[in-house]
């Protein structure tokens, strides 16, 4: 292939796509009428979409979070005594977005039950301006979600009114019931048990209330829905909370309430160590000062009975170091203890919340203190996290992946620590056995005594440990304050209006609108079938199309005699004059025959107003009607069918007696006749060529209106006979397949000069507007055309035409 014949085939596709182009376009404005219509409604509909929705409104609140606490320089204060941590911003973030204190928030607020007021096309939600008030009674059953009408009644009473659905246990229930009660007394049945009493700071209006019962579970989880938690910017080491509500003073409470719950939880955490130290030092507190007594009033006793004011010098060095060494076995033990019960509970969140720090024993290890907290605080992480997020959650996996890791770490060092204080606790025990043989060489009775100061000294050093721990302890609480310290805190004057967003409805209104027919064009386009302009019968067929007839605007079924100024009367003289190219021989006497392919078509019509628009001619023109099944044309001349074509067939008439006249000058018609039992085998005798023969002799023009083909072979027979045969195509009616049909029957059947009309033109669409037969006509161009219909007709066929 040559540079020059890929050039026009490159040509030839850019002009069928731009004709697909240009002739789908055309079809989209000649509906210009209902994308009008679509639209304003779609507009109308976002408009009231928008009435119909409460506003809904933003608010914001800014905090403060610490890097770390700022209580007194306790860190310095006490070295070594852990007791608090640094904050995690990402930790408060979470904190703030928990379902714990969120519904602890609400729960706060007692909003356990929502106020409304009915309006025409939204009812508006009411915020401590409801004339009621409603207590429910604590424990009893409160069906959730129903809307409850209230109505005032005389004598102080009210009647409430219910219906709707309810799901329990999986199974959906009915209520329908009406039911009256009195002010400041208790309501109850087998769904409410609440009492109503009036506001008496609000004025009762004639306006119609009802309320709801909230669940405050599904009122938790949609409120973390519309509450969004972030930081405030990548370096500053603050969060800010946006929460979007219907009511800006609800909302405000609500974020404000949050923040409050937050802190206090934030607070109460950091104090939760020193709490568990203040009451484990208490319990061991309890036995000491016991022990410290009894041996407090032996070691008194012993000396007034065996008068000994004080130790010898050799017993006095033998009691110096056996104290200090039980003084050391003892801490050794606390440690030993410590360590056990903390390799036993540090796979249980539960249990760890109540260990003490490492510290608070004697335990100096800095490694040891930072894995118990650290363990503590992931505990603590999960637990908040494991309500907002499921097991899978990339969040709960890592976090779980941190926690294991953090406790292998913590056993590791936990069992070097207890082999340690074993080794330890081993050696002391040695000593003391080496201390105690220099002690049975003392006399008996300073052995006693030893024995006694002993015991006092240990517990009174105890005692006096422990004291200062819980001093230390008493201290970090005190100086403890919340990590988080408020900025801004949400206000009603900075609420923003965010929705309903009324300009983008009347936009997406528009849209939508228009969408719908241009969809119904498209998908139509798409499964349309029928043939929608001339351009779709030459895509599929070389034969010639004689002439486009205009659509019928009027009743008549020849409306070239009654409007014959008209535009369908300009499109039947253009198919007059095209005919010319059809018949080649200048015969005395021209044969035309016009078919169909399935009924409904406008054969018929298209025969007898060619007939009509020939004879006007000054032509002798016969119309026959060959159609012997299913005839027309005695209807429309309103004359009998007694005679006719197949009379004359099967010789009972003759053709001078089938013949008749018509109001148009020139113009005659041979009926069908009585529909015969075998309309073919007629057709196709010697008998209708003679017909045609007799008739030529007295005519000009000879049109035969012939049975549907695709039915029959009747107009087949017919057309055998024809100088010329038209096949009429209805726009939007025929189908393109039937373009082929014709095809085959022009290339195969015995028929002459074969030629296509469209019929039922309508011009208002791309590939309409054209000259037929070199006589332009549109709608409302022709003198007639304009007077026949009035301004609102024109509109009306505008929305509803054919």
């Amino acid at each position: 292939m040559n540079n020059n014949n890929l050039n026009e085939m490159m040509e030839y596709f850019e002009m069928e796509e731009g004709t697909n182009v240009k002739e789908f376009l055309f079809r989209i404005l000649s509906k210009w009428h209902w994308f009008v219509l679509c639209g304003f409604l779609g507009c109308v509909l976002g408009f009231l979409v928008s009435k119909s929705k409460p506003s809904t409104y933003s608010l914001s609140a800014s905090v403060l979070i610490n890097d770390e606490s700022q209580s007194m320089g306790i860190d310095q204060l006490f070295e070594g005594f852990d007791l608090g941590s640094k904050a995690n911003i990402e930790n408060h973030i979470l904190m703030l977005k928990s379902y714990t204190l969120n519904r602890k928030a609400l729960e706060d607020l007692n909003r356990e039950v929502s106020w409304y007021q009915k309006g025409v096309l939204k009812d508006v939600g009411l915020y401590k301006n409801s004339p009621f008030k409603v207590e429910l009674t604590k424990g009893a059953k409160n069906i959730s979600g129903l809307a409850i009408e209230i109505a005032p009644q005389a004598n102080d009473s009210y009647k409430l009114v219910v219906d709707g659905d309810y799901t329990e246990n999986s199974v959906e229930h009915k209520i329908d019931f009406t039911g009256t009660g009195k002010y400041g007394e208790r309501f109850q049945n087998q769904y409410f048990n609440f009492v109503i009493s009036k506001n008496e700071n609000i004025e009762l209006t004639d306006e119609q209330y009802y309320f709801k019962i909230n669940n405050l579970d599904e009122l938790t989880k949609a409120s973390l829905k519309n509450l969004d938690v972030s930081l405030a910017t990548k370096k500053a080491d603050g969060i800010i909370l946006t929460y979007e509500g219907t009511i800006p003073e609800r909302e405000v409470d609500y974020m404000n309430e949050l923040i409050r719950v937050y802190m206090e939880y934030g607070l109460s955490e950091k104090n939760r160590t020193s709490e568990n130290t203040v009451r484990f030092i208490d319990m061991q507190l309890d036995g000491i000062v016991d022990s410290l007594n009894r041996a407090g009033e032996n070691f008194s006793d012993f000396r007034s009975k065996n008068g000994i004011v004080d130790l010898s010098q050799e017993a006095g060095l033998v009691v110096e170091k056996l104290e200090g060494l039980e003084s050391e076995k003892a801490l050794a033990e606390r440690q030993l203890e410590y360590f056990k019960n903390l390799q036993t509970y540090m796979g249980d969140s539960e249990q760890m919340k109540l260990m003490v720090v490492p510290s608070v024993v004697g335990i100096v290890d800095a490694g040891l203190n930072a894995q118990v907290v650290k363990l503590g605080e992931l505990y603590g992480k999960r637990s908040s996290l494991s309500v907002v997020a499921r097991a899978k959650n990339p969040s709960v996996i890592m976090l779980n992946q941190e926690i294991k890791n953090t406790r292998e770490s913590l056993s590791e060092n936990l069992r070097n620590l207890l082999s340690n204080a074993e080794v330890n606790l081993n050696a002391l025990n040695r000593r003391m056995n080496k201390i105690q043989m220099e002690l049975a060489g003392l006399p008996q009775t300073e052995q006693k005594l030893i024995n006694i100061k002993r015991r006092f000294d240990l517990n009174n050093e105890l005692y006096t440990f422990l004291l200062q721990k819980r001093a230390e302890a008493a201290i970090t609480t005190a100086s403890n304050v919340s990590d988080a310290q408020i900025l801004d805190p949400a206000r009603v004057e900075t609420a923003e209006k965010t929705g309903p967003k009324t300009l983008i409805n009347l936009i997406v209104g528009v849209i939508l609108g228009c969408a719908i027919p241009f969809l119904v064009i498209v998908v139509g386009d798409y499964f349309n079938d029928s043939i929608q302009s001339k351009e779709d019968i030459e895509k599929e067929s070389k034969l010639p199309i004689m002439g486009e007839i205009a659509h019928n605007n009027y009743s008549s079924e020849l409306p070239i005699a009654k409007h014959p100024r008209s535009g369908i009367a300009e499109s039947f003289r253009g198919l007059r004059t095209n005919l010319q190219y059809l018949f080649k021989q200048n015969k005395e006497c021209k044969v035309l025959a016009l078919h169909s392919m399935i009924p409904g078509e406008g054969k018929t019509f298209s025969s007898l107003n060619l007939a009509g628009i020939i004879a006007m001619d000054s032509k002798k023109v016969l119309l026959v009607g060959c159609d012997l099944r299913k005839p027309r044309l005695h209807s429309i001349f309103d004359v009998d069918n007694k005679s006719g074509l197949s009379t004359y067939l099967i010789g009972n008439h003759s053709l001078k007696e089938i013949i008749q006249t018509t109001h148009i000058k020139n113009l005659s018609f041979v009926n069908s006749g009585p529909i015969p039992p075998n309309p073919a085998e007629l057709l196709g005798t010697d008998a209708f060529a003679n017909f045609i023969e007799e008739a030529k002799k007295d005519f000009d023009y000879i049109i035969l209106d012939n049975a549907p083909v695709t039915l029959v072979t009747d107009g087949i027979l017919t057309g055998t006979h024809a100088d010329a045969n038209l096949f009429v195509l209805r726009q939007g009616y025929s189908n393109k397949n039937q373009i082929k049909f014709i095809n085959q029957l022009a290339e195969k059947e015995n028929i002459l000069q074969v030629g296509i009309v469209l019929n039922d033109a309508v011009h208002n669409g791309y590939g309409y507007g054209k000259n037929y037969g070199g006589y332009g006509y549109g709608n409302g161009y022709y003198d007639e055309d304009h007077e026949s219909l009035s301004l609102g007709k024109r509109l009306l066929r505008k929305f509803f035409k054919k």
